[in-house]
């Protein structure tokens, strides 16, 4: 029996990373994106989108005999993309999406993954691939710093939910501050229908912002790589007690710093 290692947001960047480094660990790896690009370091890979449940549903009845014969099953939670803008322009549609993405979507195929490991007595660990403006908001980035909150919150949920599961062995999260992946890129495509309809007050920072995400724009000290990410992904996978959070980045430890110690009043200045 091989250790199973189900990965999703896997056509690029973290979730690329993460199926290369479990692969060369010996892990059997399933990769899960809305577009399969064909990850070579896949044993196997299945489109899935995470903005349906019934699709999520869908995968039960192939998951099942892979994660029979598995000796543990980890689930990586990793798809995620950033909707910027200011939230009165945002809508609907891009609320649902980014919630669907982050929070929605994960927790439905972890509980399918639990249902499936309970059923077959195979042990589970799920790791959630967070940020640290899950913890630090900024401006102009809410609805992303609101989904990756609610990640965090979901999936702390979900772990004092199952507390009575034999199965669920551990739900850990993983907060990175910047990472060099096509994050910027995909973010400035989702922010391109707001940029026309800007308000006043908010153009100057949509201008801004459209500059920080263009191409060659100047990338942030301390930034990681994906690699550095996917390796605390491996360490919550196989730490014999995982911890609840992994931070990644000087930015994170300070955020992290900062909102435990900091009053709220100076927070504010701190981060506007």
């Amino acid at each position: 029996m091989t250790k199973l290692a189900l990965i999703t947001g896997t056509s690029a960047g973290i979730g690329r990373e993460a199926c290369a480094l479990f692969a060369r660990k010996g892990y059997r790896v399933i990769a899960l994106s809305r577009q399969p690009s064909g990850v070579e370091f896949a044993d196997l890979e299945m489109a899935l989108d995470l903005e349906s449940f019934d699709q999520i549903e869908g995968l039960a009845g192939a998951l099942d005999n892979e994660i029979a014969s598995a000796e543990r099953v980890i689930l990586v939670n990793n798809s995620g993309y950033g909707q910027f803008g200011a939230l009165r322009n945002l809508s609907e549609s891009m609320w649902q999406k980014q919630f669907s993405t982050h929070v929605f979507g994960p927790i439905k195929l972890a509980a399918v993954c639990l249902r499936l490991c309970e059923q077959h007595a195979i042990p589970l660990r799920v790791i959630a691939v967070s940020s640290v403006l899950s913890i630090a908001p900024q401006k102009m980035k809410g609805a992303y710093c609101a989904a990756k909150a609610a990640m965090n919150t979901a999936h702390e949920s979900f772990w004092f939910d199952e507390q009575g599961s034999k199965s669920l062995e551990s739900v850990s999260l993983v907060l990175p501050g910047p990472v060099v992946t096509r994050f910027r890129e995909h973010a400035l495509a989702a922010l391109q229908p707001l940029l026309g309809r800007a308000s006043a007050v908010h153009r100057e920072k949509y201008k801004a912002m459209e500059a920080a995400l263009a191409p060659g724009a100047r990338i942030k000290p301390f930034t990681a790589s994906a690699s550095d990410v996917a390796k605390k992904i491996y360490r919550a996978a196989e730490a014999g007690r995982p911890k609840p959070r992994y931070l990644v980045t000087p930015q994170t430890y300070a955020a992290e710093f900062i909102t435990r110690f900091v009053p709220r009043s100076i927070q504010r200045m701190l981060f506007s």
